[in-house]
This record gives structure tokens, C-alpha cells and sequence, in this order.
């Protein structure tokens, strides 16, 4: 953890001191985030979340069309239908909220097909990811010590608890819903085109490699964040 958190900064770092750059640039595109949590005899697959990304990154150039980019940019993504992991409790999820801040550090290989009009380009290199919310909402119904109880309220996957203004969330706390650790490392990579050097439009896929969970189902079971985007940038 404490490695993971010293490239994290690092990365950080590189971002706000580049001040020799080949090409700056924005980027917006459509993200889509899924996992599954596996362990011994059970295998279970979240529905994928769906949302966007938004940032900023620059180009280091090494030799003729061999860079690299840092970047730093916030995901949010969300499935309105997610279902809850442990039906049995009387819960039926309602929606799942993930926000992300990522550093992506990418190795770049940059190929001119019609100057000044047209290039293509491949990419590969790790993500380094810090969790800043996952929750997620459920509409509730139970009988606890011989009383129904109903209504709404949210789960917090970093911290392990409820909140709701409507029963007491204390006696939900050990649900058995999974925990998750807030840093995260995945490596991906993708290829995209630059038009008349300004437009840049890219498509890429990174795999989870860090283990996600903590608690309970730490060592017994396996979560891993993958991730597809599409994006849009403008190259400054």
C-alpha cells in the first residue's frame, strides 16, 4: 500500500511540474466500469456502471514518435438499476455511484500518415487510481426482532456502513456486503488517431490489477476494476 501510494504521489508530482511539454491537452469521453467479486463456489458479476471522464495531460517526446503522457483526470460512473449483492437481506438496489480520480502514465508511439493532417497512435502503461465515493442506494424491507422495517438507504463499499434517515442503520452493519480499499492500479492501453494536430480521438482498455477488497473478504475472495473508454481531446 504504502508503494502504491508513493507512485500515486510521484505520478501527482510529474503532472504539476512539467513545464517542458511537446503537446498539452484536454479530454472528455464515455467511460464504462466493471468487476466481478469471485471467490470458492460463488461468482458473482456486477452490472456494468456507466458515466464519463473528464481531464488534462501532456507529452513528454523521447525520439521521432516515441513519448510519454501523464495524465490526471476524475470518472464518474453509475448503473440506476444495480442490484444488491446480498438479495436474501430484503434489499433491492436502487443505484451504484463510483468517482474516481486516475494517473494514467502511458508509453506513446505516434505514426504521421498524412503530414500535419493525419497520425495514429498506440499507447500502453498503468493507471494509478484513488476512490473518492462508492456508495450505493437501496430500497429496504426486513423484519428485525420481530418488527418490519422499510425504507431507504445507502452503502458506503469504502467505509462498510449505512446511512439512512429512516431506520436504524447500526443493525445492518454486518449485512456481508463487500469493502473496498480506495487505491487502485490497473494497466491498459489503446490506440487512437490526431487530426491536423488539434483533434484526438482515442479508444483504449485498462485491467484491474490490484485486489479491491478489505474485511472480511480479504484472502478468501477476488475484485478487480476493469475499464473501457472512448474520448474526445484537443492537443494544445
Amino acid at each position: 500500500m504504502k508503494k502504491l501510494k508513493s507512485l500515486l504521489v510521484l505520478a501527482v508530482m510529474a503532472v504539476a511540474g512539467l513545464n517542458v511539454s511537446a503537446k498539452a491537452g484536454i479530454e472528455a469521453g464515455y467511460m464504462n466500469m466493471s468487476y466481478t467479486l469471485s471467490g470458492e463456489g460463488f461468482k458473482v458479476s456486477n452490472p456494468s456502471l456507466n458515466g464519463f471522464y473528464v481531464g488534462v495531460s501532456d507529452d513528454i517526446r523521447l525520439v521521432a514518435g516515441l513519448g510519454i503522457r501523464v495524465g490526471l483526470n476524475y470518472s464518474y460512473t453509475a448503473d440506476k438499476s444495480a442490484r444488491s449483492f446480498i438479495e436474501e437481506l430484503g434489499m433491492k438496489g436502487t443505484s451504484e455511484k463510483d468517482h474516481y480520480l486516475n494517473v494514467p502514465l502511458r508509453v506513446r508511439y505516434n505514426f504521421t500518415l498524412v503530414p500535419k493532417v493525419l497520425k495514429i497512435q498506440a499507447y500502453a502503461g498503468p493507471v494509478f487510481s484513488v476512490g473518492l465515493s462508492h456508495t450505493q442506494s437501496f430500497d429496504f424491507q426486513a423484519t428485525i426482532n420481530d418488527e418490519t422495517l422499510g425504507g431507504s438507504l445507502k452503502y458506503n463499499y469504502y467505509t462498510g456502513k449505512f446511512k439512512s434517515d429512516a431506520i436504524d442503520s447500526a443493525e445492518l452493519e454486518d449485512s456481508g456486503l463487500p469493502t473496498y480499499k480506495r487505491f487502485d492500479v490497473a494497466m491498459g492501453g489503446g490506440v487512437g488517431i490526431e487530426l491536423i494536430n488539434l483533434i484526438e480521438v482515442k479508444v483504449g482498455y485498462d485491467w484491474g490489477l490490484s485486489e479491491r477488497l478489505k474485511g472480511d473478504y480479504a484472502g478468501s475472495a477476488s475484485c478487480k476494476r476493469n475499464m473501457f473508454y472512448v474520448s474526445l481531446g484537443l492537443r494544445f
